[in-house]
């Protein structure tokens, strides 16, 4: 089974945790996910650089908002898949990316 990191943000406008945890189930359907929550600004480049490194997740999925998605950019390195997944209160890179406002829809 394949393996994915979820980088969650819980201080998104729209980041729950009844949302995580139905992100969570539908996401623990397809991989196997380990779950990470950011701490402070500028954590997500952290771990998401972190789990790069260390090939520790053959994909990177981030529940955000826009800042979050940015972090977790910075952070990306090499060739490891990224998704985003919609947490925010405009999450502009969602729908500029035609995903569903609701992140298990995405």
């Amino acid at each position: 089974m394949q393996t994915a990191i979820l980088v969650v943000n819980p201080f998104a406008t729209r980041v729950s945790e009844e949302k995580l945890e139905a992100v969570e189930r539908e996401l623990s359907r397809v991989v196997q996910l380990t779950v990470v929550k950011t701490e402070r600004p500028r954590h997500a480049i952290e771990l998401v650089a972190q789990a790069c490194r260390d090939r520790s997740a053959d994909a990177i999925v981030v529940f955000s908002g826009d800042g979050g998605f940015n972090e977790a950019l910075n952070g990306l390195e090499g060739d490891t898949p990224i998704a985003f997944l919609p947490g925010g209160g405009t999450s502009v890179l969602s729908r500029a990316l035609g995903l569903p406002p609701d992140p298990v829809a995405a």
